[in-house]
């Protein structure tokens, strides 16, 4: 699986820029130069690999990772930075980073979970390589914190958990002083751990317009990605386009595409579309119903729309079927939400 992974060359020159490593000793047996570096848009994971290695052998610090998420601005992400600040409320910014982000970062899966009182952000490795897995995870959810603090005014001491399956070690004194929330080691999985109070406060950035632009940019992102080691993304792919026509070209409701219709654009059967999945941990009926409660949010938020309307576009055959799947996502009705929002 790892053939088809890649990391953003940022992360790369970030570490580079703190002082981490010597220059020489981060290229050590790449056959990278500042040049060659400059010039790549991605870095295959091998190559990554060895990078990480030189990093993790040489640096200074062993809490470079968490050191180097803290450094991970807005900016470093392009659209995908813009549309998370921009997004209408904190966990609206947090899911948005985590679906978004594996356009950029096709190393991981991630899921949002909720539970009675919180809401679980889980991310799953997908390379299978335990330095790249501790890494990424230390240094994504360092930027989670950033975000918090950025969007909350302040830093989340006190309400945010993070689980880490890194067994407590010689550096957990020094890891505890470095992140804002509670960390919890030797965890089942990789999460951070957000209350609901926190999670639906209401952002000071929200900007819908800005939202909107930067979402549709990211699915331009994800259009020019080769997803044939994605099955996961490429039926995200597939299923949005057709809602963005839809909306974008004024054409008549109607059904999103089918498992069946998607595996035959893909060049594979239905079977092994479905297998495929399953190996990401995720199923097509998973993919369609998180788009269509991100979609629906949208819509819900354009007065233009009545439920009704809203119910047609995103496929449902009855209102009644859209509301009931509503309040499973959101706990509330579409008229309740559109009220609260």
């Amino acid at each position: 699986m790892a053939n088809n992974l890649y990391l953003s060359k940022t992360y790369v020159q970030i570490a580079l820029n703190l002082g981490f490593v010597t220059q020489e000793k981060a290229f050590e047996n790449t056959g990278l130069t500042l040049d060659k570096l400059e010039k790549m848009d991605q870095i295959e994971f091998e190559l990554a690999i060895r990078l990480l290695s030189n990093l993790n052998q040489y640096s200074s610090t062993p809490l470079w990772p968490t050191i180097l998420g803290a450094h991970l601005s807005v900016t470093n992400h392009g659209p995908l930075g813009y549309a998370t600040i921009s997004a209408p409320t904190l966990g609206k910014a947090i899911a948005t980073f985590v679906e978004w982000g594996q356009v950029r970062f096709a190393c991981y899966t991630g899921e949002v979970v909720e539970q009675e009182d919180r809401m679980e952000v889980i991310i799953e490795d997908i390379t299978g390589h335990p330095l790249f897995k501790r890494f990424f995870f230390e240094c994504y959810i360092r930027a989670f914190e950033i975000l918090i603090t950025l969007i909350m005014g302040k830093p989340p001491k006190g309400y945010t958990e993070i689980y880490m399956e890194r067994v407590a070690d010689t550096v957990e004194i020094e890891l505890r002083a470095a992140y804002d929330s509670t960390l919890v080691f030797g965890a089942e999985c990789n999460k951070l751990v957000v209350p609901k109070e926190l999670w639906y406060t209401r952002s000071v950035l929200y900007d819908k317009d800005s939202y909107e632009l930067n979402i549709r940019k990211c699915q331009q992102l994800l259009d020019e990605r080769n997803l044939e080691g994605r099955p996961d993304l490429a039926v995200k792919s597939a299923i949005n386009k057709h809602f963005d026509r839809i909306l974008n070209e004024n054409l008549p409701p109607s059904p999103p595409p089918k498992l069946s219709l998607i595996s035959e654009q893909l060049h594979m059967s239905e079977r092994t579309l479905i297998r495929k999945l399953k190996s990401y941990n995720t199923a097509y009926a998973a993919i369609l119903e998180r788009e269509r409660a991100e979609l629906a949010t949208r819509l819900l938020g354009e007065a233009k729309y009545t439920v009704f309307d809203v119910a047609e576009l995103l496929g449902y055959r009855e209102s009644a079927n859209f509301c009931r799947a509503f309040k499973q996502w959101y706990g509330m009705s579409p008229t309740a939400y559109r009220r609260s929002h």
